[in-house]
C-alpha cells in the first residue's frame, strides 16, 4: 500500500484499501480458513505456474536477446553516420585545398602562441560557417553537423599537429622526455602504499588498473585537444567505476580518485605529457567545461603533484 501511494498508483491503492475492507470481516478463524483454501489453490495450479515461469523465462531472454541485437544495430548506424560525415568533410576541404595550404603556411611562420591560437580558431570558425551554408551539408542533422564539424577539426590540426604541439621544438621534446624519465624512476619504487598516496586497502584488489592505463597510454593516438580530452575523460571514469566496485557502501571521493590516478599515471607513462597538456590548454581551454573541465583539472594537478614526488618508498 505504502509503495503504490508514493508511485501514485490510483488503481493499485483503490484495490488494495477493497482487499483490506474485505480481509476485516473475517474473524481469525475466517483468516486461516481463507489462507488454507488459497493454499490448496496455489497446489492445484503449481503446475501450470511453473509452466507460464518458464515462458516470462524465455521471453525475457528473447527480449535481451533482441535488445543486445538492436544495440548493434543502433552502434553500426552510428559508425556509417560518423564515417558519411567524415567523406562530406573530406570532400568539403578538398574544395579549399589551396585555403589550406595557404593557412598551414602562415602557421608555421608565427612564433608567438596567442597568435597561432588565434589564426585556429579564425580559420576553424570561418569554415564552420561555409560549412552551415554548403550544399553538402543542407540536409544534415545537428549531430552530423557537429560531427562534420569535429572531422574537419581533426583533418586541420593533424596537418598542423607537430608545430602546434611542439612550439619550442627540441626544447619541448627533452622537457617531455625528462619528465617521462621521472615516471620509470618512480614506477620502480612507487606502490599503492606509498608515503605519498597512501591509497586505501579496499581499492588494492584492482591495483595496477591496467584498464585505466591503457586508456590514458593511448591519449598520444588523438590530434586534437577535444579528442585527448575524451581519452583522460575515459581513463577518470574507468577509475571510479573500478573504486565503486571495491566500495559499494559509499561514493568514491577526490580523495580516493587521486592517488589512484598518479599511480596510473607513473604506471601508464604516456608519451609527451607535458606537451599535451601545453597543446591542450592553448587551443582547447576557452571551450573547457563542465565534466570535461574538471576531469582535465584532476590530470593537471596530478602531474603537477608527481613532478615533487621522490624516489624513496
Amino acid at each position: 500500500m505504502a509503495e503504490a501511494i508514493n508511485l501514485q498508483n490510483k488503481d493499485v491503492v483503490a484495490q488494495l484499501y477493497e482487499v483490506i475492507r474485505c480481509i476485516k470481516m473475517f474473524d481469525l478463524h475466517g483468516c486461516k480458513k481463507l489462507l488454507g483454501s488459497m493454499q490448496e489453490d496455489y497446489r492445484a495450479r503449481w503446475a501450470y505456474i511453473s509452466y507460464l515461469v518458464r515462458c516470462r523465462q524465455g521471453l525475457l531472454a528473447t527480449r535481451n536477446t533482441l535488445q543486445r541485437l538492436l544495440s548493434r544495430v543502433n552502434r553500426d548506424k552510428e559508425i556509417c553516420s560518423r564515417h558519411l560525415t567524415n567523406i562530406c568533410a573530406r570532400r568539403f576541404l578538398e574544395r579549399r585545398e589551396k585555403r589550406m595550404y595557404r593557412f598551414i603556411a602562415d602557421f608555421q611562420k608565427l612564433s608567438m602562441s596567442d597568435e597561432k591560437i588565434d589564426l585556429v580558431e579564425q580559420f576553424l570558425q570561418l569554415l564552420y560557417q561555409e560549412m552551415s551554408t554548403d550544399v553538402l551539408w543542407k540536409a544534415a542533422t545537428d549531430t552530423q553537423l557537429e560531427d562534420g564539424q569535429q572531422a574537419v577539426e581533426r583533418f586541420l590540426m593533424s596537418r598542423i599537429y607537430t608545430h602546434a604541439m611542439f612550439p619550442n621544438g627540441d626544447g619541448d621534446i627533452m622537457r617531455d622526455q625528462l619528465l617521462q624519465e621521472h615516471l620509470r624512476k618512480l614506477s620502480k619504487v612507487v606502490s599503492p602504499t606509498h608515503k605519498d598516496l597512501r591509497i586505501p586497502h579496499m581499492y588494492h584488489a584492482e591495483c595496477p588498473w591496467p584498464a585505466a592505463q591503457k586508456e590514458i597510454y593511448m591519449i598520444n593516438a588523438y590530434r586534437t585537444p577535444k579528442d585527448k580530452i575524451q581519452c583522460v575523460l575515459r581513463c577518470s571514469q574507468t577509475i571510479m567505476n573500478l573504486l565503486s566496485m571495491a566500495n559499494e557502501k559509499s561514493v568514491p571521493a577526490a580523495d580516493d580518485f587521486m592517488p589512484v590516478l598518479i599511480f596510473v599515471l607513473i604506471k601508464a607513462n604516456p608519451f609527451n605529457l607535458l606537451s599535451t597538456i601545453q597543446y591542450v590548454n592553448s587551443f582547447y581551454e576557452s571551450r573547457l567545461h563542465g565534466e570535461e573541465q574538471y576531469w582535465w583539472l584532476q590530470l593537471t594537478s596530478a602531474v603537477e603533484f608527481i613532478k615533487t614526488m621522490d624516489y624513496s618508498h
